[in-house]
């Protein structure tokens, strides 16, 4: 074996402790404390190097104490009141309990190499000569060990909190817990495994195929998590900030500017999901100035800019939701071809956002939201007759049909089967997206199941989710009735379309001057509370 088999296991324990940090500290010293384990669980070399880390009734106490807290973090992501203060400890206890994980069974087993063979007293300087070495080659390996273990629970910390995140984003019940029992399955197995079977080709194989795997997820989830970190830290300093100046940028990103002639132009700080030439999951900043707008962003510490000059940018748009604020940038490119970019801007005051967009978009006409001169320069809008994606207004169908749908049949399916089947997205039916519909009701089915399978217990629980499932089925449906109102179609891949209230294009793509956006013009509806939702399922949406 090229590895050693304490290499393995450590690497193996740290990787467990990024899902859950208590769980292999626990294991380790409950099976150091006994005198003797079987060979089974555990190799018996590896056993012996960790009984020798200290008295057993430290072992024992110290097992006890970390498999309390195991127990604790296992069952926290499915009990309420434990979650809202253990998982903040344990997310940050994550990173040390890996390295301690490697450092305990580092030093054990750098404690065990041979020492140097007690030599005559004239041969004393090439003992001592030799320990030394033992002792340089010992450091050595527990240094390595603790460096290579450190990669593996940095990916797996990041696979966690990242996949915790994505599933926020999916409204199905069931979905966080079982991650939580999958995460708890991985800290457990990994362990285990790399005790029993760290001297064999297993362990190692199956390292090295999840080290292949983080390569790939570890830096997208990391920046997700990031990303939401930054989300965190803007709504605390909305939350306490006197002044309505933007903040201003890191010094990379004033010296990029400056050195692209952009010295004066305001950034705010913004992240994409995706974007050209960045990838997905950038935080950095979003500058348009002089009839052109960028992204900026670092790529493995450099900064990398998606740039859209002035004679590609085809349109500007800025959608103020309930719950975020997006600048949809539209560039041109050389085939002609339209592509579009969502940049979210980070949540702020609004006297930081309004303002600094009306200065940027001077060199920019603004114009009207349904008017030609915004539709075209959409993407879609010119394939809306022959496309089987995008389809035109008229093929949106009735949003009070949709919605009286939805509802209907929502309370009948609850009534006749006293809420074991609640019938999600009916509204689907009548409008484009009727592969939602047949979602819908796969989702309505796994409810109903988990209320048999629960024996009633979890029928509210399905209730309620079923409801607010619903109440996102009639948001996705207005957003895209909406859409095709203001926009002229319907993308039937767009699921809850951010519908913009602002929009500017370039001078030469003002379709007519009656295209314009004039302060006496009344507003258009764009995006609202459920007053909205009810006033547009009161007036059907009109053709043409």
């Amino acid at each position: 074996m090229v590895l050693p088999s304490s290499m393995v296991a450590a690497v193996a324990s740290s990787a467990a402790a990024g899902k859950n940090p208590w769980l292999p500290l626990a294991l380790i010293f409950l099976l150091a404390a006994p005198s003797s384990v079987p060979g089974v669980m555990m190799d018996p070399a590896l056993h012996g190097q960790l009984h020798s880390l200290g008295p057993v009734e430290l072992l024992w106490t110290l097992g006890a104490v970390f498999a309390v807290l195991a127990v604790l973090d296992s069952i926290a992501d499915k009990v309420g009141f434990l979650e809202k203060w253990l998982v903040p400890v344990s997310t940050s206890w994550r990173p040390f309990a890996g390295v301690a994980c490697a450092a305990l069974i580092g030093v054990a087993a750098a404690r065990e190499l041979p020492e140097a063979t007690q030599l005559e007293a004239l041969h004393l300087a090439l003992t001592e000569t030799r320990h030394a070495d033992s002792l340089w080659l010992g450091g050595s390996m527990v240094a390595l060990t603790i460096a290579v273990a450190l990669v593996f629970n940095w990916i797996s910390t990041m696979s966690k909190t990242g996949v915790r995140l994505l599933l926020t984003m999916v409204p199905i019940p069931g979905l966080k817990l079982a991650h939580s029992f999958v995460d708890d399955f991985f800290a457990f197995g990994a362990t285990v495994a790399g005790f029993a079977f760290a001297d064999t080709l297993l362990v190692p194989a199956l390292l090295a195929l999840y080290l292949l795997l983080g390569v790939f997820t570890g830096p997208l989830l990391t920046r997700l998590t990031w990303i939401h970190v930054r989300i965190g830290w803007s709504l605390l300093r909305k939350m306490f900030k006197d002044d309505a100046a933007p903040p201003a940028p890191p010094k990379w990103a004033r010296r990029w500017l400056e050195a692209e002639g952009l010295g004066g132009a305001t950034a705010l700080p913004a992240y994409v999901y995706r974007a050209p030439e960045l990838g997905w999951c950038r935080a950095g900043h979003l500058v348009i100035a002089d009839g052109r707008a960028l992204f900026l962003s670092r790529v493995w510490w450099r900064p990398t800019a998606w740039v859209v000059p002035s004679d590609a940018l085809a349109r500007i748009g800025y959608a103020d939701t309930a719950t975020t604020r997006v600048v949809t940038v539209v560039e041109r490119l050389p085939s002609g071809a339209l592509r579009e970019a969502h940049v979210q801007l980070f949540p702020a005051i609004e006297d930081e956002v309004i303002p600094v967009l009306d200065r940027a978009t001077s060199a920019l006409v603004r114009v009207r939201l349904d008017s030609q001169s915004a539709r075209a320069a959409l993407p879609g809008f010119a394939d809306r007759t022959r496309s089987v994606r995008f389809l035109p207004q008229e093929r949106a169908g009735s949003l009070r049909l949709q919605g009286l749908l939805t509802i209907a049949a929502a309370i009948a399916g609850g009534v006749l089967t006293a809420g074991v089947f609640v019938p999600i997205g009916a509204g689907y039916l009548a409008s484009p997206f009727k592969r939602r519909f047949l979602l819908g009701l796969l989702v309505s089915g796994y409810l109903g199941l988990c209320v048999v399978g629960s024996v009633g217990l979890g029928w509210p629980f399905a209730v309620l989710y079923a409801s607010v499932l619903n109440a996102v089925a009639l948001r996705d449906l207005t957003r895209n009735a909406l859409k095709a109102r203001l926009d002229g179609f319907v993308d039937r891949r767009a699921w809850l379309p951010v519908v913009a209230d602002r929009v500017w294009v370039p001078p030469a793509g003002l379709d007519a001057e009656a295209d314009r956006w004039s302060s006496a013009q009344e507003a258009e509806t764009t995006d609202g509370t459920w007053r909205v939702v009810t006033r547009l399922l009161a007036d059907p949406l009109p053709a043409g």
